[in-house]
């Protein structure tokens, strides 16, 4: 699918979509609590929705009441003597954090089940999953470290001393899983990529009732423990609300209101806002939301290793800065839906804008873009961060637009209600 985006006036106010990350960690601890999980604002998003098809996979009984999702769980332990047994096969779609998330939880059960992906996620490495679970006695199989996996448990505990490691979304399953083991897991790492969604994850878990610990070298959870079923709303999704700052920052001369966000749950990318900060962006708190303004961009340096789904919107924002902007944490970009540096210097340079990384840097060098085709290599936040780049310079023709699905279906639709001109 091709969209062609032109420069626009944006203007009124708009809510953000609930968070898929938010919204699968969720899944995955209904499925685990013994009764029934009622769900509040769950994403339809491509992502959210493989998530809801595993967790029935797995056996939970998922039923729609009035658009609230009530989910009966208690994998793995209830299953043993019922008829939803869990199925030998089951689909992650193109999900990271499903994959990495759910592998852990599989392993719970005493029987092989194999997970497959789809698409990029085919390409992306489960090598830490593999070693992680072999060292907690765990048969698995992967397929040159990818998906394909065969897991066989079941998972008990223990603990992991590892090597550093490039996603926090190992540790997010390890710990969810390790709750209900008999011995719990403790985790001692070299290093812990992205700690803002760590600490989503235990914020969720304790929403329903479990304790992760941090500890001087890792985390710790302890075992025996049991998810309590929740009434529980999902949160509105800073990831997804970072391109509509931005896209305001640059185009809302009467300024845009961004509705429905939280900061009850600790999410990485509300680190959004310091960076408007050092940018120099309008930004207004209100009762209803954020208040944001077109404004004169003033260049920035930031470190983005905790937060790197923000890396193409920051790539964004700073061509438009008075200056050159510096972003560190190149390294994370790799193992995305693309490899997202890449595809940045790539896109970047085809609307006639130079960049150049140097080590784990990215520089930006503002410059007033060109009409182009551009590419969103299959990758949802490429093809936002592009859009947002044509509402506040040159029109641009994006290639495979349709990937903004994955987290954020509607996006188009809400980016022509606040005056986005798009064909």
């Amino acid at each position: 699918m091709k969209v062609t985006v032109y420069p626009s006036a944006i203007k009124g106010e708009v809510q953000v979509p609930r968070s898929k990350s938010i919204g699968q960690r969720i899944l995955a601890c209904a499925l685990m609590a013994n009764g029934e999980t009622s769900i509040e604002g769950l994403p339809n998003s491509d992502d959210c929705n493989n998530a809801l098809e595993v967790i029935r996979q797995l056996g939970a009984v998922v039923k729609n009441d009035n658009g609230k999702l009530l989910i009966r769980g208690g994998y793995p332990f209830n299953f043993q003597a019922d008829i939803r047994m869990p199925k030998d096969r089951l689909s992650v779609g193109e999900s990271g954090l499903a994959a990495r998330m759910f592998g852990p939880i599989i392993a719970l059960w005493h029987e092989e089940i194999e997970m497959e992906g789809a698409g990029t996620l085919n390409k992306r490495s489960m090598k830490t999953m593999e070693e992680w679970l072999t060292m907690l006695d765990v048969k698995i199989v992967l397929k040159n470290e990818t998906l394909p996996a065969r897991i066989q448990g079941p998972l008990l505990g223990g603990k992991i001393i590892s090597a550093p490691i490039h996603s926090s979304q190992f540790i997010t399953g390890m710990l969810l899983a390790g709750a209900v083991t008999k011995r719990g897991v403790e985790l001692e790492l070299e290093n812990v990529p992205s700690k803002g969604y760590v600490d989503t994850t235990i914020a969720v878990a304790r929403a329903f009732g479990v304790n992760i610990e941090v500890v001087e070298q890792g985390y710790a959870v302890s075992g025996g423990q049991k998810y309590q079923p929740q009434i529980i709303e999902v949160d509105g999704d800073w990831s997804g609300a970072a391109f509509l700052f931005v896209a305001a920052a640059l185009c809302a001369e009467e300024g845009l209101l961004i509705k429905g966000l939280s900061t009850e749950i600790p999410q990485a990318d509300q680190a959004i806002l310091e960076v408007l900060s050092l940018a120099r962006v309008r930004v207004e708190k209100t009762s209803s939301g954020y208040l944001v303004f077109q404004s004169k961009i003033k260049s920035f340096d930031f470190d983005a290793n905790d937060c790197p789904d923000l890396f193409p919107i920051l790539a964004t924002l700073a061509v438009f800065g008075d200056g050159p902007s510096t972003i560190q944490g190149v390294h994370r970009l790799a193992d995305k839906e693309s490899n997202r540096a890449k595809a940045i210097q790539h896109e970047w340079s085809k609307m006639g804008v130079n960049t150049v990384i140097r080590g784990d840097e990215l520089k930006v060098y503002p410059k007033l873009i060109q009409t182009a085709h551009v590419h969103a290599h299959h990758d949802h936040r490429m093809a936002m961060a592009l859009t947002v780049m044509g509402l506040a310079g040159a029109a641009l023709t994006i290639h495979t637009a349709e990937s903004v699905s994955k987290s954020f279906p509607n996006f188009y639709d809400l980016i022509k209600g606040i005056g986005g001109r798009l064909d």
